[in-house]
Protein backbone atom coordinates (compact mmCIF):
# COMPACT_ATOMS: atom_id res chain seq x y z
CA UNK A 1 0.00 0.00 0.00
CA UNK A 2 2.78 2.36 1.08
CA UNK A 3 5.72 2.82 -0.95
CA UNK A 4 9.11 2.52 1.70
CA UNK A 5 10.64 5.64 2.54
CA UNK A 6 14.02 6.20 2.01
CA UNK A 7 15.34 9.24 4.26
CA UNK A 8 18.51 10.16 2.26
CA UNK A 9 16.01 10.82 -0.75
CA UNK A 10 14.11 13.10 1.74
CA UNK A 11 17.04 15.21 3.21
CA UNK A 12 18.56 15.61 -1.20
CA UNK A 13 14.90 16.76 -1.77
CA UNK A 14 14.62 19.53 1.34
CA UNK A 15 17.63 20.57 0.11
CA UNK A 16 16.53 21.38 -3.59
CA UNK A 17 13.86 23.59 -2.39
CA UNK A 18 16.17 25.30 -0.34
CA UNK A 19 17.49 27.12 -3.65
CA UNK A 20 14.53 28.17 -4.55
CA UNK A 21 13.67 30.47 -1.93
CA UNK A 22 13.54 34.45 -1.24
CA UNK A 23 13.01 36.40 1.98
CA UNK A 24 9.84 38.81 1.39
CA UNK A 25 11.04 42.43 1.26
CA UNK A 26 8.05 43.44 3.78
CA UNK A 27 8.38 40.73 6.27
CA UNK A 28 11.38 38.99 5.98
CA UNK A 29 10.29 35.38 5.89
CA UNK A 30 11.53 32.87 2.77
CA UNK A 31 8.87 32.60 0.08
CA UNK A 32 8.71 29.95 -2.79
CA UNK A 33 10.36 32.30 -6.06
CA UNK A 34 7.51 31.89 -8.32
CA UNK A 35 4.90 33.06 -5.29
CA UNK A 36 3.29 36.58 -6.45
CA UNK A 37 2.22 37.04 -3.25
CA UNK A 38 3.74 36.67 0.32
CA UNK A 39 1.53 34.29 2.30
CA UNK A 40 2.43 35.19 5.72
CA UNK A 41 2.06 39.68 5.16
CA UNK A 42 0.20 39.36 1.89
CA UNK A 43 2.63 41.92 0.48
CA UNK A 44 3.18 41.38 -3.65
CA UNK A 45 6.66 40.28 -4.75
CA UNK A 46 7.17 42.09 -7.45
CA UNK A 47 10.85 41.20 -8.95
CA UNK A 48 12.98 44.33 -9.56
CA UNK A 49 15.08 44.70 -12.54
CA UNK A 50 18.29 46.14 -12.12
CA UNK A 51 17.97 47.88 -15.13
CA UNK A 52 14.89 49.85 -14.06
CA UNK A 53 16.57 51.60 -11.06
CA UNK A 54 18.97 54.15 -13.12
CA UNK A 55 16.03 54.94 -15.06
CA UNK A 56 14.20 55.78 -11.72
CA UNK A 57 16.32 57.85 -10.47
CA UNK A 58 16.26 60.09 -13.31
CA UNK A 59 13.18 60.33 -13.11
CA UNK A 60 13.02 61.56 -9.82
CA UNK A 61 15.48 63.72 -10.06
CA UNK A 62 14.07 65.23 -13.15
CA UNK A 63 10.92 66.07 -11.01
CA UNK A 64 12.65 67.58 -8.16
CA UNK A 65 14.50 69.82 -10.70
CA UNK A 66 11.44 70.53 -12.18
CA UNK A 67 9.54 71.68 -9.40
CA UNK A 68 12.38 73.57 -7.76
CA UNK A 69 12.47 75.69 -11.44
CA UNK A 70 9.18 76.36 -11.43
CA UNK A 71 9.76 77.53 -7.40
CA UNK A 72 12.22 79.52 -8.47
CA UNK A 73 10.26 81.19 -11.34
CA UNK A 74 7.62 82.04 -9.10
CA UNK A 75 9.17 83.66 -6.62
CA UNK A 76 11.72 85.45 -8.53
Amino acid sequence: MFDEFDEDEWIEDEGDDEEDVLACPRCGREVHEDTQQCPYCGDWIIPIDPRDRPRRTIWIVAVVLVIAGLLLAVIL
